[in-house]
Parts: C-alpha cells; structure tokens; sequence
C-alpha cells in the first residue's frame, strides 16, 4: 500500500512541476509578444505621424509620389 502512495506522489510532484514549467514559458512569451507589440505599434505610430504630417518636402523626399512633395 506505502507503494501505491509513493508512486502516485511522485506523479502528482512530475505532474505539478510540468505544469509550473508550461506557466513560466507561457508567461515569458506572453511578455515577450506584448513586448513587441508595443514596440511595433509605437514605431508604427512615428512613421504613419511623420508622412502623414502636413507640409511640402523641399529636398530628400522620402516618397515622390506624393501629392505635397516638390520635385
């Protein structure tokens, strides 16, 4: 019977440091995509901010095709 016992013990400790193991890997990658995803929305925001901005390019145009810019 003590058998029995240390056996399904044992499982339960494998069992429990399995599932500790999955949730700090999901954490980490959890925090790692929300990192980069705010990272990729605020570099995002900068270029959509700087070409959509209002004004005429006078050298250097990034895009020629737009509207504003001087050729």
């Amino acid at each position: 019977m003590g058998l029995l016992f240390s056996q399904t013990g044992q499982a339960l400790v494998e069992y429990l440091l399995l599932v500790a193991f999955l949730i700090i890997i999901s954490s980490k990658l959890a925090l790692g995509f929300n990192n980069f995803m705010r990272d990729s929305i605020g570099n995002l925001g900068h270029v959509v901010s700087l070409n959509l901005t209002v004004g005429v390019c006078q050298s250097d145009c990034f895009f020629e095709s737009y509207v504003n810019g001087t050729d």
